[in-house]
């Protein structure tokens, strides 16, 4: 209704109007204090809506949680089924998708005896509202330095990832804060804020959207040392104390699997794909084929702030060599995703090939 200039608070919220697991009545909150709860302020702010929904109109927060998307209108990968889940089984979102799934599963089995308890406040206490509850705070809530808020309003603005306007939180006014990033003419359509960095995954897991340009997107891959390799425990003992940062896990297979992120870069002013330094580190472990190699990296580690990838090896063959074996792999993992989509646009044909012929016999 009139302009916005870059630096204008477009949206104001005191702590006190914003939804917090302390809004919930103390009797409640001294009951939620199993583990699976606990620890966890994202389910006590579920919980909270819960008895907000269910207050209606009756509710302090009534015009913003009346007009909250319902289950039906919710796309989080939570309430994706098996059959949509499958779509994505070869990226590793699927088993964030499964495991947040889980989650919320035992996060509800260790909340619903003490809910049941305040039948006046929760009514029957079911899964499904629990889990459309734990998605509108998982798509829609802030974390600031007071905890877990839901901020009325300020979750209505949509992403835009080059967006700078964020919502920040003012402790010295108490206060949560959009501030415009650019300036904004009368009649504008959209005023949009910045989520997070989030890559496409994560869109898609909690918010159920992705962008055809994400410049926060990232690949993940994965690569193996095998308990077979003779030099398996040298390897092993030499990642430990030079990696940077800490993501190795171990598989049940029997193999250590690490885990590392590409994603989008700048440097000198151009963009660029970077190659995290500790994949460098890794591959280079990975490749070595003796114990002098990977002592002799052990040394040039110390050389440079223990870290294995801070300068290239002395030894250029060996970084050539590393650098190859990381593109071999690299474009096995490109070729399985390729594969993977080839199929499922396949199928995804012959399905809406058999609907078409099943309605024209049905017509």
């Amino acid at each position: 209704s009139q302009p916005i200039q870059e630096g204008d608070c477009i949206l104001q919220l005191p702590h006190a109007a914003q939804l917090t697991q302390h809004k919930l009545p103390q009797e409640v909150r001294l009951l939620l204090d199993d583990d699976a709860v606990a620890r966890a302020a994202a389910a006590k702010v579920a919980v909270l809506l819960m008895m907000e929904q269910r207050l209606g109109h009756e509710s302090g927060w009534a015009p913003y949680v009346t007009s909250l998307p319902a289950k039906d209108q919710m796309h989080n990968m939570m309430f994706w089924d098996l059959d949509e889940l499958d779509m994505v089984r070869h990226s590793p979102v699927y088993d964030e998708a499964i495991e947040q799934k889980e989650r919320i599963r035992k996060q509800f089995s260790a909340a619903k005896p003490a809910l049941e308890r305040f039948p006046h406040l929760f009514g029957e206490v079911k899964l499904e509202d629990f889990m459309h509850a734990s998605a509108l705070v998982s798509s829609r809530a802030w974390q600031t330095s007071r905890g877990v808020s839901l901020v009325p309003f300020a979750d209505f603005l949509n992403h835009d990832g080059a967006s700078d306007s964020i919502l920040v939180y003012d402790e010295e006014k108490d206060v949560s804060e959009v501030i415009a990033d650019r300036n904004y003419a009368v009649g504008e359509q959209q005023v949009m804020i910045r989520y997070g960095k989030y890559s496409n995954a994560m869109l898609a897991l909690n918010f159920g959207f992705t962008l055809s340009r994400n410049i926060y997107d990232q690949a993940h891959i994965w690569i193996d040392i095998s308990e077979q390799d003779p030099l398996y425990k040298k390897k092993l003992d030499i990642w430990q104390k030079h990696r940077t940062p800490k993501s190795e896990h171990v598989c049940s297979s029997g193999c250590t699997r690490t885990t590392f992120a590409i994603k989008e870069v700048k440097y000198s002013g151009n963009k660029g794909v970077g190659i995290p330094q500790a994949l460098r580190a890794f591959v280079r472990v990975f490749c070595a084929t003796s114990i002098e190699e990977l002592e002799e990296m052990a040394v040039e580690a110390a050389e440079n702030d223990g870290r294995l990838a801070r300068r290239p090896l002395k030894h250029a063959e060996r970084e050539v060599h590393a650098h190859r074996k990381l593109l071999m792999h690299l474009d096995s993992m490109i070729q399985g995703h390729s594969t993977a989509i080839e199929v499922r646009t396949l199928t995804t044909a012959e399905n809406s090939v058999s609907l078409k012929s099943n309605t024209d016999e049905a017509k």
